[in-house]
């Protein structure tokens, strides 16, 4: 079974969780771009365990108890931090047009090659654009900017994915709405674990936009009412 790791966001002291290969995710709660590599990591062999470790330390605010996993975790979370690399050739190869003059437009061309209609990690992203000449803390602010505005989700706290169509303008509003009690009595009524997809078509069907199905699974996440038995699928705890 997947590993995970547990840690606190440097911003908003919540306690939340992701695959131990993962080196940056979004931050549930406050919507930053947290940088795994540079937390205090508690390592846990499923993401059941996780879950009930992100409860126990927010209900605590951490305390003792994330101090000693963290250390009973130190030398095994080591041998499994990632560290490879992505080098300019994934954004552009000869032949290939240049990336486009300006930021916002360089950072545009690789989130509609890497991120238009499927699901692109923060780690990749941020390789990507480093590579590409972008400072990473300037494309944080743009992908909160651009989730903010509708532009783009997080179908997963660590991946994002463009949404906009090719032809508009990005909205500048997107109505919220909260099912997560649907979420939840559609889970229950499955009896086992979805694909978020499955989840996704399931609302769309009944007018409920991918927006709120989101942000309301990013909600049940949080809370630790639902796990991720593996990346693509949800499960109630």
């Amino acid at each position: 079974m997947k590993q995970y790791v547990v840690f606190m966001c440097s911003k908003c002291k919540g306690f939340t969780n992701a695959p131990a290969d993962q080196k940056k995710r979004r931050c549930s709660y406050c919507g930053s771009i947290i940088d795994i590599t540079k937390a205090n990591l508690a390592l846990f062999d499923s993401p059941e365990q996780a879950s009930n470790a992100v409860k126990e330390f927010n209900a605590s605010k951490g305390g003792n108890e994330f101090k000693n996993a963290v250390e009973r975790s130190r030398e095994r979370v080591k041998a499994l931090m990632p560290s490879e690399h992505i080098n300019t050739d994934d954004i552009t190869t000869k032949g290939e047009e240049s990336s486009p003059q300006g930021n916002q437009r360089r950072l545009m061309a690789i989130l509609e090659k890497e991120a238009r209609g499927t699901s692109c990690t923060l780690d990749r992203l941020e390789e990507l654009t480093t590579a590409g000449g972008l400072s990473w803390v300037w494309v944080e602010k743009q992908i909160e900017s651009l989730s903010n505005s509708g532009a783009l989700l997080f179908p997963r706290p660590w991946t994002v994915q463009l949404v906009i169509p090719d032809d508009s303008d990005i909205p500048t509003q997107i109505s919220i709405k909260d099912v997560s009690l649907e979420i939840i009595e559609f889970l229950r009524q499955s009896g086992k674990a979805l694909k978020v997809d499955e989840i996704v078509s399931h609302f769309k069907k009944k007018g409920v936009s991918e927006a709120s199905v989101d942000s309301s699974l990013e909600r049940l996440l949080r809370s630790g009412d639902i796990f991720q038995p593996t990346t693509s699928t949800l499960k109630l705890v």
